[in-house]
C-alpha cells in the first residue's frame, strides 16, 4: 500500500510560502500606513486618529475568529500592527503641529517626564499647542516656561504631570494666580491634593483631576480606561473630557472623594501582588535558568507582569503603596486572602475552593482578563 500522508518537507515549504506572502502583506500595509500620514500631514490633519483603532481591532476580531482564532489573539495582533503603523508615522512626523479651530494652549509641568513627554505628543497630535514646564524641558524641543506661575497667566490648560509626593506646592503656586485655565493633575494617588483641589472647586476655580489607567509606553488606546475624577466642577469636568473624547480611550468619571479607595482595590492590589510575586521569587534557590526550564505558561504571564512592574520607576510604583491612605486596609484583605486560601488548601476542601473561584471570577466583567499591565 502506498503512503498517503501529506509530504512533511512539501508541508514545510508551503507554510514558508505563506509566510513570505504574509511579510510582504505587511510591509505593504505599513508602507500604505506611511502614505496615509503623508497625506493627513499634507492636508494638516492630525497624525494621530485614535477613533480608528476600535474599528481596526474590531475587524481583526470578526475576520480571525472564521478562523477559530480567540478574540484576545487577535486583538494581540492587532495591536502589534497599529503599533508599528503608529511609529513609522511617528517617524516623519511633522515638527509643528497641525492648526485646527479648537487648538488650545497647554502646558505640561513635568513634561519632560515619561508620562508628561506622553501627553505633549498626545495633545501635539490632536492638533494643540504645548509649552514644557520643566528643568530639563530643552531636552524635548518643546516651548519652554521657566515658572508655573508664568505658564498659568499664558496657557487655556495648565497639567500636571509630576511626581505624586512633590505636586501639591507647585498646584498651590499655580492657584495662588488669577488664572482662568483649566487645570488637572494626572496623579495615580490624590490623597497628597484632595484638599487642594477640593477647596479650589469650592472656591470657582476651574480644576480637575483626571488617571489615565495606563503607562506612557502605550500606543494604543482602544480598551484602555481613562478616568475623569470630579472635584465638584462641572465645567472644568467637561473641558477635560473633551481634550481625550475623540480618542479610543474608554472614558468614565469617579468622584474625588471615592478615587483612592477604587484605585487601591485595583491598581494598588494588581501591584501588590505582583510586587509579592517578585519578593517571592527572590527568596526561591532555584537560578532562573531552572525557573525557566519549568516555566508553565500561567508563569509566563505572571512574570510578564511581574517584569512590567519591576521594569518601571521604583518611585512611582512606592508612592502608590505608599501614599494612598486605602492601601493598609487592602494589604489586610490580602493577608485575609491568603490566609483562607492556604485553609482550604490545608483542609483539601473542594466546594470552598470553587466557591473562592467563582465569587472572584464574578468581580471580573467579560474580557478583564484579556487586557495587560
Amino acid at each position: 500500500m502506498s503512503d498517503t500522508r501529506p509530504n512533511l518537507e512539501a508541508l514545510r515549504n508551503k507554510i514558508a510560502e505563506v509566510d513570505r506572502s504574509i511579510a510582504q502583506a505587511i510591509g505593504e500595509r505599513l508602507e500604505l500606513a506611511r502614505s496615509i500620514g503623508k497625506w493627513k500631514r499634507a492636508s494638516r490633519e492630525p497624525t494621530r486618529d485614535f477613533g480608528t483603532e476600535a474599528q481596526v481591532l474590531d475587524r481583526w476580531r470578526r475576520d480571525l475568529a472564521a478562523s477559530g482564532i480567540a478574540p484576545d489573539r487577535a486583538e494581540t495582533l492587532a495591536r502589534w500592527l497599529i503599533e508599528e503603523s503608529v511609529r513609522i508615522q511617528d517617524e516623519d512626523r511633522s515638527v509643528a503641529p497641525p492648526p485646527v479651530a479648537e487648538s488650545a494652549d497647554i502646558a505640561i509641568v513635568g513634561g519632560a517626564g515619561a508620562m508628561g513627554a506622553w501627553l505633549a505628543e498626545f495633545f501635539e497630535d490632536a492638533g494643540h499647542h504645548v509649552a514644557i514646564v520643566d528643568p530639563r524641558a530643552s531636552s524635548t524641543g518643546r516651548l519652554a516656561i521657566p515658572e508655573v506661575e508664568a505658564a498659568a497667566a499664558q496657557v487655556d490648560v495648565l497639567v500636571f504631570a509630576t511626581p505624586i509626593r512633590s505636586t501639591a506646592p507647585l498646584l498651590r503656586r499655580a492657584l495662588a494666580t488669577d488664572t482662568r485655565a483649566l487645570i488637572f493633575d494626572v496623579l495615580s494617588v490624590k490623597a497628597p491634593v484632595e484638599t487642594i483641589l477640593s477647596a479650589a472647586a469650592s472656591a470657582g476655580r476651574k480644576v480637575t483631576s483626571i488617571h489615565p489607567m495606563f503607562g506612557p509606553s502605550a500606543r494604543t488606546l482602544s480598551g484602555r480606561n481613562l478616568l475623569i475624577v470630579s472635584c465638584g466642577s462641572a465645567d472644568a469636568d467637561r473641558e477635560a473630557r473633551s481634550l481625550f473624547e475623540r480618542s479610543a480611550l474608554s472614558i468614565a468619571e469617579v468622584p474625588l472623594d471615592r478615587h483612592d479607595l477604587l484605585i487601591a482595590e485595583s491598581l494598588g492590589l494588581a501591584h501588590a501582588v505582583n510586587l509579592l510575586f517578585l519578593a517571592a521569587l527572590s527568596a526561591d534557590p532555584a537560578s532562573p535558568h531552572d525557573l525557566a526550564q519549568a516555566a508553565s505558561t500561567t508563569f509566563h504571564r505572571q512574570a510578564a507582569l511581574a517584569a512590567a512592574v519591576a521594569s518601571e520607576g521604583a518611585e512611582l510604583y512606592l508612592d502608590i503603596q505608599a501614599l494612598n491612605p486605602h492601601s493598609w486596609g487592602m494589604y489586610q484583605e490580602l493577608r485575609a486572602a491568603l490566609d483562607r486560601l492556604a485553609g482550604v488548601v490545608d483542609r483539601r476542601d473542594l466546594p470552598a475552593f470553587e466557591k473562592l473561584l467563582q465569587s472572584g471570577k464574578a468581580k471580573l466583567e467579560p474580557g478583564i482578563g484579556g487586557m495587560r499591565a
